[in-house]
């Protein structure tokens, strides 16, 4: 499998401790391509299904 920065993935977050996000997620590639040939390195951003969240701007 090749990991492309700007590329979304669904993965697990499971297993979780406290109020971190678990479950299966969206997350989206910021590492560089070089970066995400190494083995277990990959920088993401974890999204959301964006059920019940507020939406407060100011």
């Amino acid at each position: 499998m090749t990991i492309q920065r700007g590329e979304i993935y669904f993965v697990n977050l499971n297993p979780v401790q406290g109020r971190e996000q678990a479950g299966q997620r969206p997350v989206l590639i910021l590492s560089i391509d070089s970066i995400n040939k190494l083995p277990l390195v990959v920088t993401v951003i974890v999204g959301t299904k964006g059920e019940n969240i507020t939406r407060d701007f100011a």
